[in-house]
């Protein structure tokens, strides 16, 4: 039974930490776009 907890708790970590990273990378590439800024904003 311990070994049965063991698996599932491994499992279920390495699911979420890889959900985890997924998500984390799809919003920080929103973060890295730039729009041209006009002339009057400029000065």
């Amino acid at each position: 039974m311990k070994k049965l907890m063991y698996l599932l708790v491994t499992v279920s970590t390495t699911v979420l930490l890889f959900l985890a990273t997924i998500m984390s990378s799809s919003a920080c590439s929103i973060s890295h776009y730039q729009p041209t800024v006009p002339e009057t904003l400029r000065k």
